[in-house]
């Protein structure tokens, strides 16, 4: 922009005097258009540099053709003052529990907690004082407006002029009060304003952080432009901080990105595809042991196997299910699997506590137990029983005639005590064979 001096306003004198071309007009608000000196005069062409701030963070603020346009932005994290909420359909819902979490900074709004939700309703009683005594402040649709008080007085016997200037002044005193983006001074009764610290950034205090927006000086003017290195941070590790345009997202990673979690004992899980970081999916993410942890999937978290709690897939207090340690009887269980003994009912069992129960055929005889059912004692199969013939649920004595090598034989039924074994059958000696002959342990 070009520093606009006395000779491009309108003087007492007549109508506006000369500019030169291709001048423009720093005092014009940001309305999609500018004041471009053509052929001597100021007039308004399209301007897509100088978009209007609606001061809501979930539109996103163009021009287009002119003509400022504000898109609604849904379901990205806004930021209003010091609130944090949700766009739902170009508004920021902003969750509270009282007024005091629902301050916004802006001094044309009124800020409630209603419905635990903060609402901020226009008001037009606030006084937005820009410090120019040639603007009218009003606040206008929620927002500060400064539009030239045009024949207003100012200063010492000076007047405002359709720019927002001040003319007439007798010294710099007249003016309006310095500020970081420009000088005011009084030139021939005018005052005029120098731009200062053209393109830097004004001081951090000036600054709102997380709204990928920055305040720099243009043209002696304070503009609002867009900053993508001052995105809004939702202290999610499974979303991306960016910045569209001037609009603050947060889209999700990509599934299977790492993220930081406590839900994990490395510290790290992997990301879901939809901006949640998991945990855990299978007791493998879980690392190695020990010491030992499940994954409970339903919420996707790891649990201890040596935390005193029944958590994860375990089916008591530190043992069972995924866990290194089998449960001890009268612990509960889903299967055999989960006990140091054998499942009963839900309950672990074991060949020791003086109980037919589990796979036993009898008290803590047969099924999984290492001891064998006796003569009498019950049975559910066979190799429940001692000698390995179950007969009507009772464990019988060994028959020549029973289908099991058992008792003396050599071979199932024979041998030993009972008839003599045809060639190629087991033998222990001679006598178990029918041609008496018992070569390597087989009847010739």
């Amino acid at each position: 922009m070009v520093v606009w001096a006395g000779g491009c306003l309108e003087l007492d004198t007549g109508g506006p005097a000369a500019c030169e071309a291709g001048q423009t007009d720093p005092t014009t608000p940001d309305d999609c258009i500018r004041k471009e000196c053509q052929g001597g005069t100021f007039v308004s062409v399209a301007s897509d540099i100088e978009v209007p701030d609606d001061a809501n963070p979930c539109t996103q603020d163009i021009c287009s053709d002119g003509a400022p346009q504000h898109v609604a932005v849904n379901g990205t994290t806004c930021k209003i003052g010091d609130g944090v909420g949700e766009c739902v359909s170009g508004s920021c819902e902003i969750p509270c529990t009282g007024a005091a979490q629902c301050d916004d900074k802006n001094r044309c709004t009124v800020d409630a907690c209603i419905g635990q939700v903060c609402m901020f309703a226009v008001t037009t009683g606030a006084d937005p004082d820009d410090m120019n005594p040639c603007t009218l402040d009003v606040c206008a649709g929620g927002k500060e407006s400064h539009t030239p008080a045009n024949g207003a007085p100012c200063g010492t016997n000076g007047t405002c002029n359709d720019m927002g200037v001040c003319t007439g002044c007798g010294s710099d005193t007249d003016c309006p009060g310095d500020d970081f983006c420009r000088d005011w001074s009084c030139m021939e009764k005018q005052c005029v304003a120098t731009p200062l610290n053209e393109g830097l950034l004004l001081p951090q205090s000036e600054q709102s952080s997380g709204n990928c927006k920055v305040k720099v000086c243009q043209g002696g003017k304070v503009v609002t432009i867009a900053d993508a290195t001052d995105p809004f941070n939702d202290g999610k590790s499974c979303t991306a901080d960016q910045c569209n345009d001037t609009s603050p997202v947060n889209p999700p990673l990509p599934v299977h990105s790492s993220c930081a979690t406590p839900n994990n004992p490395t510290g790290m899980g992997k990301c879901d595809g939809l901006g949640v970081c998991l945990g855990c999916s299978q007791t493998a993410d879980c690392g190695g042991g020990p010491p030992w942890h499940t994954c409970d999937v339903k919420v996707n978290t790891c649990f201890s196997c040596s935390d005193a709690m029944k958590n994860g897939t375990e089916t008591d207090v530190d043992c069972g299910g995924e866990c290194i340690d089998r449960c001890a009887r009268g612990q509960s269980c889903n299967g055999t699997v989960d006990c140091e003994g054998e499942c009963d009912n839900g309950v672990c069992v074991d060949c020791f506590d003086g109980v037919k129960n589990g796979t036993e055929g009898d008290m803590d005889c047969g099924g999984v137990c290492a001891v064998k059912c006796g003569f009498g004692e019950g049975c559910n199969v066979g190799a429940d029983c001692a000698q390995g013939v179950c007969s009507v649920g009772i464990c019988a004595p060994p028959a020549c005639n029973d289908g099991v090598k058992n008792g003396t034989e050599s071979d199932v039924d024979c041998g030993g005590s009972c008839t003599k074994c045809a060639p190629g059958k087991t033998c222990l000696k001679n006598t178990d064979c029918l041609n008496m002959v018992c070569t390597n342990g087989t009847c010739g």
